[in-house]
């Protein structure tokens, strides 16, 4: 569903949806474009996104979703690593952002999908016959991430994204036919796209969102039945119920700390398989009346859960939520196989993991900690480089007593201080992203004798913190405090010796941030090292003086 000019929800019909695909299919197939074909997608989350992506599809060609933020330097990175033969989007502005060299290459560049002629009854009988289209043929293009460097280009067959999909849909049976779900993530991102794919085959409605910024405000009439995101739309969404819960008398506020307690004290039994006492059910029960219905309510009341993936959620964060009687389910992949690696399901979720693994994959863990993956879902482009079978994920992890996988870091990530003692950045970085104020966090050290930790709290929390702590002084000095506090129960060498305070927002436009949120850690810390070199100088100095 989308909104017509009129900002209503307008419902499409399969037969509408179908008739609209075969006619721009036919467009494309009369501009020259033949299977095997790249078509680069750069709309926003709308139907017409939908449409040329199965338009695409029903002529064999390969879909690439770019994303139309990102600045014109990626988008050259990008359009390197294929030869795109059209170009679909919906505002020539952005053909500014385009290298020369692709514009003068394509044979297509459309920017308006619904102008596209009718569908005409030669041009039905010219179109390839979707059983002429194998399962083992390219479907579409992705680009990793580039939290480390240059992003790679992996291309999947539609084979593969139907065992992806395959794969989601029995960790989802309960949600019932028909059920709202809402498409607001960036169309490019492969995360979105399979929602909107398991959507498709589980007869779901999809709600497109074109501006994510609206989504707190959406969601509330479109009452979803789940929701995906990543970490900081939870973060975000948080600090709005903490913010709104505030505003009550001091009475109702009371009322509300103890409704929490309760659910977190239900929750977790619930979650863990812990048999819920009777006095418990009927404290839970009079919370959820008097509070935390009210609470869910402010997003439809009909929310049962969140999925996240793309980077870890803190614990404290899933045991906020899942007080208020919405668990987080996380789910984990990798660029490299399209096939989700593992997923908490709802009934059989933990805290703190990212769930069991997804048959078909096969997970084990190597001898130094790294999570190894076998899988039909792996891309060609990478499958030659497997051991034994199994690709190398780069991420740390162990799978628990109850075959559920938990991260415990990124293997290119770990550092080694001067003292030869081993820093693994999330541990601390977790306990640090829990301070009032901060976004990100980075922690540093590589060859120098103890960690420091880069705490970036943009303007507008910065201005918060001189307010309530007197002064930018007084903020530094909290800050410091907090960090402190935060990291006491690590060991004495893995705590920050000192922070530094970065109030630039980061983005991906600033390309601090990939396009799905995560940290491109190595680029800030090159961007901020003479920060963090003036931090160790200063500290060297304070050694010297009392000396």
């Amino acid at each position: 569903m989308a909104r017509n000019p009129a900002g209503r929800w307008r419902n499409t019909t399969w037969k509408q949806f179908h008739k609209s695909v075969a006619a721009l299919a036919a467009g494309l197939w009369r501009a020259g474009l033949r299977p095997g074909d790249y078509v680069a997608v750069m709309l926003p989350n709308s139907l017409r996104w939908e449409v040329a992506q199965h338009a695409v599809y029903r002529i064999g060609g390969v879909v690439v979703g770019l994303d139309r933020n990102d600045p014109a330097d990626r988008l050259a990175d990008l359009f390197a690593h294929f030869k795109a033969k059209a170009l679909i989007l919906d505002d020539r502005q952005l053909l500014d952002r385009i290298p020369a060299a692709t514009l003068a290459s394509l044979r297509l560049v459309l920017t308006d999908t619904e102008s596209m002629p009718a569908l005409e009854a030669g041009t039905a009988r010219s179109l390839p016959d979707l059983s002429a289209v194998s399962p083992e043929q390219p479907a579409t293009l992705i680009f990793t991430s580039g939290t480390t460097g240059r992003p790679k280009a992996l291309v999947y067959s539609h084979r593969q994204l139907t065992l992806a999909i395959a794969s989601i849909l029995p960790i989802l049976a309960a949600v019932p036919d028909q059920a709202h779900t809402v498409c607001w993530l960036p169309l490019a991102n492969p995360f979105q796209r399979m929602t909107n794919w398991c959507a498709m085959a589980a007869n779901w409605k999809s709600f497109m969102v074109p501006d994510p910024a609206r989504i707190l405000t959406e969601v509330r009439a479109i009452r979803p039945h789940f929701l995906v995101g990543v970490p900081r739309f939870y973060e975000k969404l948080h600090s709005e119920i903490h913010r709104r819960l505030a505003r009550l008398p001091g009475r109702l506020q009371s009322t509300t700390r103890w409704a929490q307690q309760v659910g977190g004290r239900y929750w977790r039994a619930a979650l863990l398989g812990d048999r819920v006492t009777w006095p418990l059910k009927y404290q839970y029960r009079l919370a959820d009346r008097l509070v935390l219905r009210r609470v869910r309510r402010g997003l439809g009341g009909r929310l049962r859960f969140f999925i996240s993936g793309s980077a870890p959620l803190s614990e404290p964060l899933l045991e906020a939520f899942a007080a208020l009687g919405w668990p987080i389910l996380e789910a984990y992949g990798i660029s490299e196989n399209i096939i989700p690696i593992a997923m908490n399901a709802p009934g059989a979720c933990r805290p703190g993991s990212v769930g069991r693994p997804l048959r078909p994959n096969t997970v084990r863990i190597a001898e130094d900690g790294e999570i190894l993956v076998k899988s039909p879902g792996v891309s060609a482009i990478v499958a030659d480089t497997q051991a034994d079978g199994f690709w190398r994920t780069g991420d740390l992890g162990r799978l628990d007593d109850e075959g559920f996988l938990r991260i415990t870091g990124r293997k290119s990530d770990v550092f080694k201080l001067s003292t030869g003692r081993k820093i693994v950045p999330r541990i601390l970085e977790e306990a640090l992203g829990r301070i009032e104020g901060v976004a990100h966090c980075v922690a540093a050290g590589h060859n120098r004798k103890c960690v420091v930790a880069l705490l970036n709290v943009p303007e507008e929390q910065w201005h918060r913190l001189q307010a309530r702590h007197h002064g930018p002084e007084g903020a530094y000095r909290y800050l410091r405090e907090q960090a402190q506090s935060a990291c006491a129960h690590l060991p004495d060498y893995s705590r920050p010796a000192a922070v530094a305070v970065v109030r630039d927002t980061f983005s991906p436009q600033n390309g601090e941030l990939t396009p799905n949120l995560k940290l491109r850690r190595d680029f800030v810390l090159k961007k901020h090292d003479p920060i963090l070199a003036e931090l160790y100088r200063c500290m060297e100095t304070e050694d010297e003086s009392r000396k």
